[in-house]
Parts: structure tokens; C-alpha cells; sequence
């Protein structure tokens, strides 16, 4: 078969095109394949961003709410004292809301139930009720209000918001809250469009990238058409490690904000929030299926400020990492353990009969107590309390059964520590009695219900030396004792406040007293372990001495030989701050903290107070007799006075005075009684003329 030249033209024309074509058409298919790999890419990446950029509006805007909610909290309470607390907080609001800055584009409206505007940024709204409000078909603020009546504890609701570029209206997210008190409710919200600018810029260099490769691509497969076999293999190659590269560093990315966001960085248990994320689901389950029950431990571990104060925060980190360790080992795969901050631990059982709660909860208990050895060598204890709430028994709300729990631990600390409590009704009822009785206290204070009553002081020859001020309650005519309210003002954190307060009156009545031409003496006041540990206690000090222009030696500042124990080192150095202002300090209840004699050595006191419990059986108890007479001694030697609290007889004072005693007080001249009484009996009657 013969070939014509012309034949031979086209052959070598199908020969010179079949690769090109072959080529071109893979090159494309390459292209199209890359061009759709990357725009389903693109969408994940935008829908991504734009879901984690919503769902953290939506946490900023709960908080926000948070915050403003505090605030008119704050702001009714603050007026209830007054004839109509509700009108006065009303009228307050747009003064304080208008100067709280609530973030880029935030702002709070505040509504009542029937449409009226209580508060916005644009104040032209106030007052005026938009009940009726229409966008785009949809009843806006009734549609607000139904989300509240419905969620009153906080809810998001979507609905069609005012475009303040003019256009139509557009879709926007609100948080709203009641505020029942005032029977009103709290929003804040943002638009849909709005997302930020560093994302889309970010998401638009990411496109940009692609676009660029693209070019790149086509661009380089064109120029080397002729040897485009082996380039399209090497392009392939390389735009697929880079996709792949790309996928990869995005998971990891990914991976690390999943980590970070959910899991406690230290112990690397499940953070605050994602722990509460997955017990709420539970719970879900729980309400699906009444024969299911669920347990939450409300941990808190005992003497953990100590060690931590005494060896420093990186001890006690690895306390707390040791800890988190103890605590994962007794509970199952399934179960739920967070940090929720400090030494703070959160455990959620799964499906769970109370004799396994026990179980876990003893087995727990036993593993944290187990011995802890610093780099140093050094052996230190810890151990936890723990309260329990059940669900569906206790609650099947989660901040609810965090409270009882949170209850039942201190119930659990209360009893000795070391020891898990399950809450029942009764508890929140007394926490309900002492968070009433703060109240009571911290308005006492405000109201001038507090007051110092004087115990006289007197050395041998019956001459008054001063007195020993003891805060008593003044409530509806009644005086309280204080240890009806110290103990649970202690507990409560305000002691600081009443110690304070005590001071201020009782110099004002001594300078009252020096002013009518009376001489008192010399005035002891009782201050606690917490002031001891407030670095700023001896600043308050100075500001009142400075205040009244009242000179410290004159004031003699006590404190409890215990609480001075509890932590030598603090109390040494803060004791030292008060010592130079020229204040004299005295231990008290001295015989019953367990003082060594070096830490006696550094305190910087000069006077003891033997305890009353060593004196009332005095001089018949032989113990007691020679522990008084130590005291003395000892405190003779150490070149510190002695006063002996408590004497009630003259035998009692006979004693302690023959031994070496400078000071008496006790029943025997007189209980503590008020300044007027004091003045009469002390400063112008028969002690006070001597």
C-alpha cells in the first residue's frame, strides 16, 4: 500500500497534534479538576470562618449581657432602701448605661413586657412603646418579648433589625435576659452581615493564593506545551503535596484551637465550658430517660493555699497536675472531669446508682490524701471535699446542681474536711439564712448598728489601765453577741469590714472621751487572721490614725495567738508594718495556738494574754496553775507584759497578780459594756478618780 506525500503530511500532522491535543486536553482536565478542588476548598474555609465568627458573637454577646445584668442588679439593689426602688433604678439606668463602654458596635436595649423602650443608645426611642413594631411581615419586639416569657434566664432570638445604611431591613441575632426584680428585660445583639475584617482578609488572601496558582499553572503548561507530559506529572505532583500540605497544617491548626478552647492548659482536663457543653447533653438525655441518673463532684481541695503561699506557684501546679492525674485514674472513660479554676475540680458520672457514687467518691478521696514529695524532698499532704448533687433528684437544671454542689462541699469542709456530703433541701436552706445574715451584717454597718462595748483593764493597785473594745450588734433594740455573727462574718469575708469599722468608732469615742477632759488609758481592739493576711490591713490603719490625728500609742491591736500561727511567716510581716506606725500588739488567747518559742522570739508583741480557760479554775486546778505561772515567766523573760483575761474573783486576781501579772480583766470589775456606761462607772467614778 503506497502513501501519498499528501498522506504523509496529515499522518505527520496527526502525529505532530495527537500529543499536543492529548496534552491540552489533560492540562485542562488538570485545570478544571484543580479549579473545582479549590472553590469546594474556598466554600469550607468561608463557611468555617464565618460559623466560628457567629457562635463568638454570640458568646460576646452573652456576656455583655452578663455585665449589664450585674449592673442594673446592682443598681436596684443599691436603691432598695429607698421609697421607690423601682422608679429610682429606672431613672438611674440611662445615666449609668450611657458611660459603659460595651465593645466595637455594642450597645444594650433595655424593655418592659408591654413595648415600651426603658433604655437605648439612641435615646430619641425612650419612653416610647413599639409594640407594634413591623419589619418585613414579622412583629419584631413581640416576637423579642415571646423569646423572654419563654427563656427568661437568657435566649437567643433572630428577627428583622432597622439597616442603619437605609436599605431593607436585615437579619440580626439578639441575647435577651429578664431581670425579674423590675420585671423588665436586657438585649444586645448584632447584624448577620457583619463579620471581621481581619477574617475576610485573611479569607481573601487565601483566595488570592489560589487565584495566583491557577495562573501560575495554566501559564507554565502552556509555555512548555512541547514537553508537557513530564511537567503536567511534576505540576500535578506538586500542586497535590501542596493541597495535601495545606489540608494537613489546617487540621493541625484546627486541632490546637480545638485543644486550647476546650482543655484545661495545666492538667489538660476539659476546660469550664466544654465540660458544661457535654453534662448539659447528658442531662438531655437524662430528661429522655427517667431510670438514667447522673452525679456531679463539686471538688475543692483542703490546705492547698498554704503549700502553695509556702513552696510557691510552681509546686503548686504540680500539686494540681498531680491531682487532676488521681482524679482520672477512679472514674470511667466515659465520665466527665474539669479544672474550673484554682484548686477547683468538677467530676459528672454517667449513669450512676449511689452505692458507685460512694465508691468513686471514697476512691478519690483516698488517692488525693496520698503523700506529695516537693524536689526537696519534703512530704506534704493535701486533701479534697466534696459535695454531690444527683440528677434527676436534685435538680435537672446545671447551674442549679452546680450550687448544690458547690453547697454540699463546704457542707463537706464544714464537717472536717477530707469527706464527701450528698446535698439535701436543708443546706440551701441555711445557705439561704447566711447569705441573709451578710446581708444584715453589711447593712448593720451601713446603718450604724455596730458598736464597741469596753471591758476595763486594771493593774494591782486597782488603777485603770485601759479597756479592751468587743463589737456588739445593735439590731431592733436588741443587742446580738458576736458569737452569733463573728464566726459566720469570718466565713462570709466581711470581718475586715466590721475590724475596721470597730477601730474607727471606738478611737472617735476615745477622742470624745479625751476631749471632756476623761482619761481612758490605753484602747485594745481585736483584729483576725484575714486582716493579717490583706496586705493593705496596715495601710487601712495608718488612713485612720492619719484621718483622726490620733496617736498610736494609745491603741494596742490584738490578735489571736491561733490565728497568727495558721501562717507565722505572713503574720510576722505584717505585724511588723503595724508595729511601725507605733501601735503596741498583744496576743491573745495566748496558751492555746501552739506558739514555739523561736516564732515568739520574732513576733514583734509586747504583751501576752493568757487565756481565760486557764484562769477560771485558778488557783484549784494544779495544770492550770502551773501553766499561768509559765506564761508569766516566761513572758517576764522575753521582757513582755501580761494581762489575764477572765478573772472573775479576788482570788483569781490575787493569784495571777502574785505571780507577776501586770493587767486583769474578767467579770470581777465588770463585763463589757457600753461607752456610756463605761464613762460613768471607769472614767468618773471610783476607778476612774484614782
Amino acid at each position: 500500500m503506497n502513501i501519498s506525500v499528501k498522506d504523509k503530511t496529515n499522518l505527520t500532522k496527526y502525529i505532530l497534534w495527537l500529543p499536543i491535543v492529548s496534552v491540552i486536553i489533560s492540562v485542562i482536565s488538570i485545570l478544571i479538576v484543580i479549579y473545582i478542588t479549590i472553590e469546594n476548598n474556598y466554600k469550607l474555609q468561608k463557611e468555617m470562618i464565618i460559623n466560628d465568627f457567629i457562635n463568638n458573637l454570640k458568646t460576646t454577646t452573652k456576656q455583655r449581657i452578663e455585665v449589664a445584668y450585674n449592673i442594673l442588679d446592682w443598681l436596684y439593689k443599691s436603691n432598695l432602701d429607698k421609697k421607690n426602688p423601682k422608679e429610682a433604678t429606672l431613672k438611674m439606668i440611662p445615666e449609668i448605661f450611657d458611660k459603659v463602654k460595651w465593645g466595637k458596635k455594642g450597645y444594650i436595649f433595655i424593655m418592659d413586657f408591654k413595648g415600651n423602650t426603658i433604655y437605648h443608645p439612641n435615646h430619641s426611642l425612650i419612653g416610647k412603646n413599639r409594640w407594634n413594631l413591623k419589619r418585613n411581615g414579622q412583629m419584631i419586639v413581640q416576637t423579642i418579648t415571646k423569646a423572654v416569657l419563654k427563656h427568661p434566664e437568657g435566649a437567643f432570638v433572630e428577627y428583622w433589625a432597622y439597616n442603619p445604611l437605609g436599605k431593607r431591613p436585615i437579619k440580626k441575632i439578639s441575647y435577651v435576659k429578664e431581670y425579674k426584680p423590675l420585671h423588665i428585660y436586657l438585649g444586645t445583639g448584632v447584624y448577620l452581615d457583619y463579620l471581621d475584617k481581619k477574617l475576610l482578609q485573611k479569607q481573601e488572601e487565601n483566595r488570592q493564593l489560589y487565584i495566583n496558582l491557577f495562573k501560575k499553572i495554566l501559564i507554565i503548561s502552556l509555555i512548555i506545551l512541547t514537553i508537557i507530559l513530564i511537567i503536567t506529572f511534576y505540576i500535578s505532583n506538586k500542586i497535590k503535596n501542596l493541597f495535601v500540605n495545606y489540608t494537613d497544617y489546617l487540621q493541625r491548626e484546627k486541632r490546637k484551637l480545638f485543644i486550647k478552647a476546650n482543655y484545661d492548659s495545666l492538667t489538660g482536663l476539659f476546660s469550664k465550658s466544654y465540660f458544661l457543653n457535654l453534662v448539659e447533653e447528658d442531662i438531655k438525655k437524662i430528661k429522655n430517660n427517667s431510670t438514667k441518673k447522673g452525679a456531679l463532684f463539686f471538688i475543692d481541695l483542703d490546705r492547698f493555699k498554704e503549700i502553695n503561699d509556702s513552696y510557691g506557684h510552681d509546686y503548686g501546679d504540680k500539686i494540681l497536675q498531680k491531682v487532676a492525674n488521681r482524679i482520672k485514674k477512679h472514674v470511667r472513660n466515659n465520665d466527665l472531669v474539669s479544672r474550673f479554676g484554682g484548686d477547683e475540680f468538677v467530676v459528672y458520672l454517667k449513669d450512676v446508682d449511689k452505692d458507685i457514687i460512694k465508691d468513686v467518691a471514697s476512691r478519690i478521696l483516698n488517692e488525693i490524701k496520698k503523700p506529695i514529695e516537693n524536689k526537696n524532698g519534703i512530704i506534704n499532704y493535701v486533701s479534697g471535699s466534696i459535695g454531690i448533687a444527683i440528677v434527676p433528684d436534685d435538680s435537672i437544671n446545671l447551674n442549679t446542681l452546680i450550687k448544690y454542689a458547690d453547697i454540699a462541699m463546704y457542707r463537706a469542709k464544714e464537717e472536717g474536711k477530707d469527706r464527701f456530703v450528698f446535698f439535701n433541701t436543708k443546706m440551701e436552706e441555711e445557705v439561704k439564712k447566711i447569705t441573709k445574715l451578710k446581708s444584715d451584717l453589711i447593712r448593720a454597718i451601713e446603718n450604724d448598728e455596730l458598736e464597741p462595748f469596753f471591758q476595763p483593764q486594771f493593774d494591782k493597785n486597782d488603777k485603770l489601765y485601759g479597756a479592751e473594745a468587743l463589737v456588739r450588734w445593735r439590731k431592733n433594740n436588741k443587742f446580738i453577741p458576736p458569737f452569733e455573727f463573728i464566726p459566720a462574718a469570718i466565713n462570709l469575708g466581711i470581718i475586715d469590714k466590721i475590724d475596721l469599722f470597730i477601730i474607727e468608732k471606738t478611737i472617735k469615742q476615745y477622742i470624745k472621751w479625751k476631749n471632756d477632759g476623761l482619761n481612758p488609758g490605753v484602747i485594745s481592739c481585736n483584729v483576725t487572721m484575714y486582716q493579717l493576711e490583706m496586705t493593705d490591713f496596715a495601710r487601712d490603719l495608718k488612713n485612720i490614725l492619719d484621718k483622726y490625728d490620733f496617736n498610736p500609742k494609745y491603741l494596742n491591736i490584738e490578735v489571736t495567738e491561733e490565728s497568727i500561727m495558721k501562717n507565722p511567716e505572713i503574720s510576722i510581716s505584717t505585724l511588723e508594718k503595724i508595729k511601725n506606725l507605733g501601735i503596741n500588739i498583744n496576743i491573745d488567747d495566748f496558751g492555746t495556738g501552739y506558739s514555739s518559742l523561736a516564732y515568739l522570739k520574732k513576733l514583734p508583741v509586747c504583751k501576752l494574754k493568757i487565756d481565760r480557760s486557764f484562769i477560771k479554775d485558778l488557783p484549784n486546778d494544779k495544770d492550770d496553775a502551773i501553766i499561768t505561772s509559765t506564761i508569766i515567766a516566761m513572758a517576764k523573760s522575753l521582757n513582755l507584759g501580761v494581762v489575764a483575761e477572765g478573772v472573775e474573783n479576788k482570788i483569781q486576781r490575787d493569784f495571777v497578780f502574785e505571780k507577776g501579772c501586770d493587767y486583769v480583766q474578767g467579770y470581777y470589775y465588770s463585763p463589757p459594756i457600753e461607752a456610756k456606761e463605761f464613762e460613768e462607772k471607769f472614767l468618773k467614778g471610783q476607778y476612774g478618780s484614782k
